[in-house]
């Protein structure tokens, strides 16, 4: 079936996006342990506060839309060009597949047009953090070629 494509989100998709992956994040977090629910949602801010001082137009983050076919979007990539070690690395900030289209191998296809941008970016490693109770994610990322034994996971591309 045809390849799935990233593009490039607009404002307003980044909009509805980051509501969804704050949504999210705010679940793993509690799920986990981190927060407690009274906090969570002033945590949150903070967090995009530090992480993304100018929203969308914060440098080296990009947003993606996860497009299968001609349609709409299946989900959402968002990911950061961070130095570490003297090289340039991809750290993925968050991949979401909305609810309608998991289990259909999307994540992976995005994962795969990921490392192929990487690569034309002359970037070599890909990281993430996956949430301890993140049983299927892990998983998907150890198929993938992804590894590590606690909530931080690599690969070399």
């Amino acid at each position: 079936h045809p390849m799935l494509k990233l593009v490039p989100m607009n404002e307003n998709e980044y909009d509805a996006f980051m509501q969804i992956s704050a949504a999210d994040h705010i679940r793993s977090r509690l799920e986990a342990g981190y927060w407690r629910s009274a906090e969570a949602e002033g945590n949150m801010a903070k967090l995009h506060a530090q992480i993304l001082p100018r929203g969308f137009a914060t440098p080296d983050h990009l947003f993606f839309n996860i497009v299968a076919d001609e349609n709409e979007p299946v989900g959402g990539l968002w990911y950061m060009v961070i130095e570490k070690e003297g090289r340039r690395m991809i750290f993925v900030m968050d991949i979401q597949v909305y609810p309608l289209y998991r289990r259909r191998g999307y994540g992976s296809q995005a994962f795969a047009q990921m490392e192929e941008q990487a690569r034309q970016m002359g970037i070599a490693a890909i990281e993430l953090n996956v949430f301890p109770q993140n049983h299927a994610a892990r998983a998907m990322y150890e198929k993938l070629g992804y590894a590590g034994e606690g909530e931080t996971m690599i690969k070399y591309i």
